[in-house]
């Protein structure tokens, strides 16, 4: 099984700051499933600027093989 490292947590993050997106992912756990949640890092975060995080964390962990399952609001993700 192929974990994610705190590396590529931490390149992810990079890429979001450069690309102007002011959210942040966290590593959560890793029983079972490794998962992350979303945070954001502006009140004026809004459908678009999600629309885009969720396009870049795809593109970004698909890279890596990894495919994202989301909780219903999209604030936290699985690595399967």
């Amino acid at each position: 099984m192929k974990i994610v490292s705190f590396g590529e947590i931490l390149e992810c993050n990079q890429l979001l700051k450069d690309s102007g997106l002011e959210f942040k992912i966290h590593l959560r756990d890793a029983c079972g499933k490794q998962s992350c949640f979303v945070e954001s890092l502006s009140d004026s975060n809004g459908t678009k600027e999600y629309q885009a995080l969720y396009e870049m964390l795809e593109a970004y962990f698909k890279k890596l093989r990894f495919q994202l399952e989301y909780n219903e609001d999209k604030t936290n993700f699985w690595m399967i």
